[in-house]
């Protein structure tokens, strides 16, 4: 009797370690996209592309940008949802504050189609008489608040301010010299740039000689993708010698690299499970070999060899089921913590998966088929009656 309690303690304290691991792993993962992002059809990544600079094409736009061939060949990626080459602008631009604010600096424009830009509300975004809007990153204003203002003694500005400020815009052309008053009307998260409307940048560029080997040649592109840790994306990047952020692409690959974790430790899990499995089955066999008399007596009574191997499957089953439910019970009570502890910052869910919770009935309800199934067999074809 102690004998049989003791292999069934191992037996259930497999299974539950099994199942442990298993979903440990599947709301671990939930937890993981929670925090990366969305691995699903539905999850957008922007990437912005361009091409790696070297001793060949420096200095070259026509080999540094990308062309119409390189556009139409981004578009067969699978990977790639859509994209949107950044035009730049083919001129001298210079800005300076005027009398108000003494500073001078040469700089660059570049333009997007509008669906690309990451501000909801571009109503703004619209040339309007002498008043030219213009988006930046909003890393080039934490650049000013935090590295250069504090260290040079200036003012720090807030958005709303920064939207108030207006500077002359110098555009240098062939023929001639134009000046607009520049206007901030948002910052972008996504695009490191500074961006003015599309159909403007185009009218201004359509002006100029363009050098042929320059024609349609965008030097950056953005890139909306489903993954950007797309193992196969990054590889075709590398052969064309694309590069794109590199923190972006850092952190994809330490989330492919969690991902390869919880896909190890749940296979780690399955083969557990499945090992614990072929024990029941065998535990089962053990039970009738050593129950053969009473077994023998039982069917000349009557009994059918089904009914008996269905009773004791359902048994096993039921079993298998509050260990299910006890795990899952726990792994519930630590998600609840996790996802309500200060470190979570309110990114990971409090409760685990729902997709989890019929998985109660599912596995047992598969384990009782397999089992009875496989028993069964055992039994018409070995037993003796």
């Amino acid at each position: 009797m102690m004998k049989q309690l003791t292999k069934s303690f191992f037996l259930y304290l497999g299974l539950f370690l099994a199942f442990a691991l298993v979903l440990s792993c599947a709301q671990l993962y939930v937890n993981a996209n929670a925090l990366f992002g969305s691995r699903s059809s539905e999850a957008n990544y922007w990437l912005t592309m361009s091409k790696t600079i070297t001793p060949d094409n420096i200095g070259r736009k026509e080999l540094i940008g990308f062309n119409d061939r390189d556009i139409a060949d981004l578009k067969t990626w699978k990977e790639v949802k859509s994209l949107y080459p950044v035009v730049s602008n083919d001129f001298k631009v210079s800005a300076d504050g005027g009398d108000f604010i003494p500073f001078y600096t040469d700089m660059y424009l570049e333009a997007v189609d509008d669906d690309a830009i990451d501000i909801r509300d571009l109503s703004a975004f619209k040339v309007k008489g002498n008043v030219l809007p213009i988006i930046i990153s909003r890393e080039y204003l934490n650049l000013y608040n935090y590295g250069f203002a504090l260290n040079q003694g200036l003012p720090q500005i807030t958005e709303e301010f920064a939207k108030k400020i207006e500077v002359n815009i110098n555009l240098r052309l062939k023929e001639k010299n134009l000046r607009y008053t520049g206007r901030l009307v948002g910052l972008s998260d996504r695009i490191h740039s500074v961006l003015v409307p599309k159909h403007f940048l185009d009218s201004i560029n359509g002006t100029q000689d363009f050098s042929k080997a320059h024609q349609n040649i965008f030097t950056r592109v953005l890139v909306k993708v489903n993954d950007a840790s797309d193992q196969d994306l990054i590889e075709k990047m590398k052969q064309k010698g694309y590069e794109s952020n590199q923190e972006s692409l850092r952190s994809a690959k330490i989330k492919s690299k969690l991902f390869l974790v919880l896909k190890t430790i749940a296979l780690i899990g399955g083969f557990i499970f499945l090992l614990c499995i072929f024990m029941i089955v065998n535990f089962i066999k053990m039970q009738f070999l050593e129950q053969h008399e009473a077994v023998s007596i039982k069917y000349s009574l009557g009994y059918s060899p089904r009914k008996m191997v269905r009773s004791i499957s359902r048994f096993f089953s039921i079993n298998l089921g509050i260990v299910l439910l006890i795990c899952l019970g726990l792994l519930s009570v630590g998600q609840y913590y996790l996802g309500t502890a200060p470190i979570a910052n309110g990114l990971l869910p409090k409760f685990i998966h729902i997709y989890l919770w019929p998985l109660v009935l599912i596995v047992p309800l598969v384990v009782y088929v397999v089992v009875n199934w496989l028993i069964y067999r055992w039994l018409i074809k070995s037993w003796k009656f």
